[in-house]
């Protein structure tokens, strides 16, 4: 894992240039878009074999990124991680090419994939954590069961130009997607409706960069894991900018309760998507 040193924080010096720390040791002129950004990412860190792909994703040649990094190297630390073993649910619909880069990206975030299947109605396995994989928004229907089951997740959604990573829930300890929502729904009472239209949208294609940068989102996540409050970050293919948002529990979800995490009912069978604003509430 490659990452700034927090000594050694991007500072601005003028419009187009920027010195890394207090000391100004290294000072960089001429910033363009893609080392600005590769500099964002540089913050909460990158692991060593994803550098390279997602700079170049970014705009960069191997070459720019190979002599970028050897010039900031003083303002880098290094941090290994364990391999964290997960499992990964993605739509029917989610292209080969699209499915391997995920695989890629998220085994270049230090996590070992442990299987790659469709999203199934049947009760889940209890063991490693699930990337909930996605377009627009997660169905209720794939959460509840992995909260009946009691299997850390994480969603990942995919919406063409914009992707969404986290917040990874601990079901009993953090929050959960039904808490999301019940937010969001009091911060905006059409809200329920706008998700029940988005659930039954049809997949659109997102760039295969975002789906890289949202694997690697959503491993640094995992590999953070059960923060209180939860996090989740969005980003935009338009501007390349990122926006974190803070989840905390909902008084109304009995999420963290034992009584509310157990008894959770999961549907036997996968029905069309609902067409009803009940399907975006709180667990209680």
């Amino acid at each position: 894992m490659l990452r700034l040193a927090p000594s050694h924080p991007p500072l601005w010096r003028t419009p187009s240039s920027i010195q890394l720390g207090a000391d100004a040791t290294t000072r960089l002129s001429d910033v363009t878009a893609w080392q600005e950004q590769l500099l964002d990412a540089l913050i909460g860190g990158i692991p060593d074999a994803m550098v390279v792909p997602l700079a170049t994703a970014y705009g960069a040649t191997a070459a720019e990124v190979h002599a970028f990094i050897d010039r900031i190297g003083a303002a880098l630390s290094s941090q290994p991680l364990s391999p964290l073993p997960v499992r990964v649910e993605v739509p029917s619909d989610l292209g080969p090419a699209d499915r391997d880069a995920l695989v890629t990206a998220l085994q270049g975030g230090e996590l070992h994939v442990e299987s790659m299947t469709g999203w199934s109605a049947d009760e889940p396995t209890p063991g490693a954590p699930v990337v909930v994989v996605a377009s627009h928004l997660v169905d209720p229907r794939q959460t509840v069961r992995l909260m009946a089951a009691d299997i850390t997740h994480v969603p990942l959604q995919l919406s063409g130009d914009r992707v969404t990573a986290g917040p990874v829930v601990v079901p009993g300890q953090t929050a959960c997607l039904s808490c999301v929502h019940a937010h969001r729904a009091e911060a905006d009472s059409s809200w329920p409706m706008i998700a029940v239209q988005l659930l039954a949208r049809p997949t659109v294609p997102t760039a295969r960069a975002l789906i890289i940068e949202a694997a690697l989102l959503a491993a640094r996540l995992l590999h953070v894991g059960g923060e209180i409050p939860s996090r989740s970050v969005s980003v935009s293919g338009e501007t390349g900018r990122r926006s974190w948002h803070v989840h905390r529990p909902h008084p109304r979800c009995l999420c963290r309760s034992l009584e509310g995490t157990v008894t959770a009912d999961a549907p036997g069978t996968r029905s069309p998507a609902p067409t009803t604003a009940t399907a975006i509430a709180p667990h209680g």
